[in-house]
């Protein structure tokens, strides 16, 4: 007796996911699109909304941001989408993420809010409820709403129960020791990040296991912990990047990450030699990091003496941040602005 066939739809579809999984995201967006086409012939209107889903995921993953928040967007405009709280919520929270990736913030919090509070009352929707909660506490962290961010925070760690995996358990304390470090409970931070690393395995996702050193180290540095725990961070992330191979916008971040160390431990020469052709090419960055990005350079030109260029490179920041919106993080741009002649106009080391 023949086992029966899976119709070519379904076929299609998880040779799609197949290729996702391997990280062939030209080959699983083909695919899924594809797929997408098969089964909305076929008339399964659920495979063919999760074959755009997983195309939004390719794109989010290739670090291809205006494609990404343009599916991301109608995505979550489809009437399909209106009928369940499940489709609701996946697809705002992918929207979310895009919108933060745009440097969107206000409106990133909002739709992630939204996503949060569609899966929150169904037991079965957890994970997409951790899912929305995370990208919603990103948003507001970003948006320096610290107070917002670390409420939910304390909602989310209610949600880490044992009926969550360890992958989602990971990612779910890495979030909360993010806001922990930016509410300056470097204690807490720590903690709560070597909680998220006993959950994440490089052997299970090389490329998570990336993004969490990096933004891990890049939390440390921010609470200027330039100490041997930090560099472990660093060059765990180099390392894993190397080996999956990220996109151009990986690739600036963690040469962000490296280039913050240098400047903290106070090697100006190196750390300008990474941030100067990084910030000529911060564009495909997400404009919160860009800003972040020529902050550090102008205050890395401050070190060197070029007092020209740091007070081009600060106006530069504060317009970035004012874009961003990001009133504060501006603020804080200008008051080094004001007190830029306080220090002597000299080239670094001598």
């Amino acid at each position: 007796m023949q086992s029966p066939q899976l119709a070519p739809h379904l076929v299609a579809g998880l040779a799609a996911r197949a290729k996702w999984k391997e990280r062939g995201f030209d080959d699983a967006y083909r695919l899924a699109g594809e797929a997408a086409h098969l089964a909305q012939a076929a008339g399964d209107h659920l495979l063919w909304w999760n074959m755009l889903y997983l195309q939004a995921e390719c794109l989010r993953d290739q670090g291809n941001i205006e494609q990404y928040l343009k599916l991301a967007t109608d995505l979550n405009n489809l009437q399909l989408t209106a009928t369940s709280p499940e489709l609701g919520a996946k697809a705002g929270t992918l929207l979310a993420v895009a919108l933060q990736g745009s440097g969107r913030l206000p409106e990133a919090a909002e739709v992630a809010s939204a996503a949060a509070q569609l899966a929150a009352p169904d037991p079965e929707l957890l994970y997409v409820q951790v899912l929305a909660q995370r990208a919603l506490i990103a948003a507001l962290a970003e948006s320096r709403r610290l107070e917002d961010a670390w409420r939910e925070c304390l909602v989310l760690e209610t949600l880490l129960t044992d009926e969550v995996d360890e992958d989602t358990a990971g990612k779910g304390y890495w979030v909360i020791g993010n806001v922990a470090f930016l509410t300056d409970h470097v204690s807490e931070g720590v903690r709560y990040h070597d909680q998220a690393a006993e959950w994440l395995s490089p052997s299970k996702d090389v490329d998570l296991w990336a993004r969490f050193n990096r933004a891990s180290a890049e939390m440390r540095l921010q609470a200027k912990l330039n100490d041997a725990a930090t560099l472990r961070c660093i060059e765990r992330a180099e390392l894993a990047t190397d080996i999956v191979g990220g996109s151009d916008r990986d690739d600036l971040e963690m040469a962000l990450v490296r280039a913050h160390w240098n400047f903290l431990i106070q090697d100006i020469p190196e750390a300008l030699g990474i941030l100067e052709p990084l910030c000529a090419q911060s564009s495909i960055l997400a404009t919160q990091t860009a800003a972040e990005a020529h902050f550090l350079l102008a205050r890395a030109l401050v070190e060197a003496g070029r007092r020209d260029d740091a007070v081009a490179t600060f106006e530069e920041t504060a317009r970035l941040f004012d874009e961003a919106a990001l009133p504060e993080r501006s603020a804080a741009v200008r008051e080094h602005l004001l007190h830029i002649d306080d220090r002597p106009n000299r080239p670094y080391g001598e």
